[in-house]
């Protein structure tokens, strides 16, 4: 029994990038006719970043308050008080398995989330989250049934296993663009009120992420034949704040399809083949919007990420196995803008105008004529047993269609991975960032000074599955 636990905690926590593996069966359904009542398991991850904490000069304007001052990307998140830091990046207890004696078709999957991240952290501290908690019912030959929480079907880099992650962190274009987060409650569309995020945006206090979950229900299956196989999972969701009810007026849509060709009949998370797929998601989202001198009146706007990408996986910890991944990824409406600084020196407030400073609030801009784009190309391989080594690019293009506003971010992410087993291993990245602001005199004097400063990162990460 001990062995079967440790390999179902395997089979479930080693999810990696690279790797040509169903996430739909691996995450949402247990062995038929094998699995047992309940399976334990978890991971936790210790995680030691630093940067070079450089701050700001040159800003002019309200801008210059923050004159010496290190921006939010040069700090260390969620909380952005420090320039290096060691957190729990994110510690997981789950229990999944089959309820016999109810039936053998019928699974489950719950997990919470105990560390310092984005699920965890909301105004006023932090919570313990429920980030999963699903069944799953079998009895529908070609169409499972899935409903709860879970991860919704979109992007590999999404739908992938955090514990077998091959970087520290995600890309960029993940983060800003697909990491949906949602505002508590009223934005503003003048300085009077508090700020203006420009042309087609609004301020906006970010308040809760989705972290790319959503409570509804899924259909999907996966079909083979032969070395092929074909998998596709439809959804239909809240669209709100992870746990949150639906706050849109409409529900949010997601759709995946994705075909393999798995090499030498391998299975499980590290699988050998080669997959393609092609995901979209099409969601809602509703802004009460007002200014110092008109009352607030709800807005719904609708919102639509797409994407796709390929990826090839020789094999898993033997010397010389490769692996290879690109993504596209493309985004109308409901952009996002991070703030800049955190408050001011001094305490001074946020706003614009004269008595204001709008580098540190976020702006949202959710009209679907904003857009957004991404893409990575990452590659690896084993130099030894337990030596993993890799290189990743990714590229976020930011509200493509506003020259005043548009942003670029370029990173190259240097990797070495050592593997004690499966089920342990530490994780060493270097990323060297570049920020670009392709029209600085549309984008104003403070924009290049801003994106000049940004630092390269060092992180360390130790992974360690029970």
């Amino acid at each position: 029994m001990k062995k079967s636990l440790v390999a179902a905690a395997v089979a479930v926590a080693c999810m990696g990038t690279a790797h040509a593996t169903n996430w739909f069966q691996l995450q949402g359904t247990e062995p038929n006719g094998t699995a047992p009542l309940y399976k334990v398991f978890g991971f936790i991850q210790p995680t030691y970043f630093s940067t070079g904490g450089s701050t700001v000069s040159g800003l002019v304007g309200p801008g210059a308050a923050f004159n010496g001052t290190a921006p939010n990307f040069n700090l260390v998140a969620p909380q952005h008080t420090s320039s290096s830091s060691f957190e729990i990046m994110r510690a997981r207890i789950a229990v999944r398995g089959t309820v016999l004696p109810i039936s053998n078709k019928i699974d489950y999957f719950i997990m919470a989330e105990f560390g310092n991240n984005g699920a965890t952290q909301v105004p006023g501290g932090s919570v313990v989250r429920l980030t999963d908690a699903s069944v799953t019912f079998n009895q529908i030959p070609g169409a499972r049934v899935r409903v709860g929480l879970f991860k919704a079907p979109g992007a590999e880099e999404m739908m992938m296993g955090i514990p077998a992650m091959d970087y520290v962190n995600f890309t960029t274009v993940t983060q800003q663009l697909l990491f949906n987060e949602f505002t508590n409650g009223n934005v503003y569309t003048n300085a009077a009120a508090k700020l203006t995020g420009g042309a087609g945006g609004y301020e906006a206090n970010v308040a809760e992420n989705d972290v790319e979950r959503d409570i509804g229900v899924q259909v999907f299956d996966w079909f083979n034949n032969g070395p092929w196989q074909f998998t596709y999972a439809g959804m239909v969701g809240n669209g709100a704040p992870i746990n949150g009810t639906q706050t849109a007026s409409q529900p949010s849509y997601y759709a995946r399809v994705q075909e393999s060709y798995i090499f030498h009949h391998s299975k499980g998370p590290h699988q050998a083949g080669v997959t393609a797929w092609l995901w979209g998601h099409v969601g809602h989202g509703r802004l009460n919007v007002g200014s110092a001198t008109s009352a607030y009146t709800t807005q719904n706007y609708t919102y639509e990420r797409f994407g796709g990408g390929a990826q090839f996986r020789s094999s898993f910890m033997t010397p010389g196995a490769m692996s290879a991944t690109g993504e596209w990824m493309r985004g109308n409406g409901w952009i996002l803008v991070p703030a800049a600084f955190g408050l001011p020196p001094g305490g001074a407030v946020c706003g614009a105008g004269t008595t204001g400073n709008p580098l540190c609030t976020g702006s949202i801009y959710p009209g679907h004529n904003n857009q957004a784009d991404g893409w990575y190309l990452q590659g690896g391989v084993f130099a030894t047993r337990n030596v993993q080594l890799e290189v990743r690019y990714d590229q976020y293009n930011r509200l493509i269609n506003s020259a005043a506003n548009e942003r670029i971010f370029k990173t190259w992410t240097f990797g070495a991975q050592y593997w004690f087993s499966p089920m342990a291993r530490v994780t060493l990245n270097y990323a060297v960032n570049r920020l670009v602001v392709p029209f600085p005199k549309a984008a104003g004097p403070n924009a290049n000074p801003v994106a000049n400063s940004m630092d390269n990162v060092i992180s360390l990460q130790t992974t360690l599955m029970f």
